[in-house]
């Protein structure tokens, strides 16, 4: 399919989401992602946006190393790219509105699938209790504006904030204390982010005791 650009803008240091429009049907589930193609390269991104939204949105870190992301950021309003998709199975589907309590634990960039997930949630009126532990490297926070109005508009929505270069990286005692008043009651944890940061979160739910078949989890690798 050809996706055209329709904006584009700043989210936090060196992280830009961008708008498109298919020029076919497109549905996709939340946390799906497409394979994008600008000229001879391509390169694997999140879907942003909701299912319950208009456009396509691809939110990603740029890196001046990445020749693709240097591309990306400088398409222009109107120009066109091709994509495939959409791909994945870490998806928030309505089948999950029947198992209570969710835990979200984002490190980076990972923040993009939640993001969806958790608009759709909110679009569709589930009303999926969500509690996203969101950990960054410094304060600038992706999507904040959204996630703070999102929590406040709905009381089954709730957001920490760990600034791992004030806080230090996130370990068990962290994780324990944050999901105390919640963790006998959480069914579903998931983790996506760097590989580092998602074996980290693996190894801290292991020692919890959560069982594997309450995790889910996807790396982000060569973002």
């Amino acid at each position: 399919m050809k996706l055209t650009l329709v904006n584009k803008i700043l989210e936090a240091k060196d992280t830009y989401s961008f708008y498109f429009e298919s020029d076919i049907s497109f549905d996709w589930q939340a946390g799906q992602y497409l394979v994008l193609k600008i000229d001879d390269q391509e390169r694997q991104l999140t879907i942003s946006s909701s299912p319950t939204e208009k456009t396509i949105q691809i939110t990603t870190r740029i890196r001046q190393e990445s020749e693709f992301k240097q591309k990306l950021t400088n398409l222009k309003i109107g120009e066109v790219v091709e994509a495939r998709g959409p791909f994945g199975t870490f998806v928030l589907t309505e089948h999950y509105s029947l198992i209570p309590n969710h835990l979200f634990l984002a490190g980076g960039i990972g923040i993009t699938p939640f993001r969806s997930m958790i608009k759709y949630n909110i679009d569709s009126n589930f009303k999926i209790p969500m509690f996203l532990v969101y950990s960054n490297s410094d304060p600038d926070f992706v999507f904040k504006n959204e996630l703070d109005n999102w929590q406040k508009e709905n009381d089954f929505i709730k957001v920490h904030y760990h600034d791992s270069s004030v806080s230090g990286h996130l370990d068990v005692a962290k994780l324990s204390s944050l999901i105390s008043n919640h963790y006998s009651l959480i069914s579903c944890f998931w983790s996506v982010g760097p590989k580092e940061f998602v074996n980290s979160m693996e190894d801290i739910l292991e020692e919890l005791k959560v069982p594997q078949d309450q995790i889910k989890t996807e790396k982000f690798i060569g973002y």
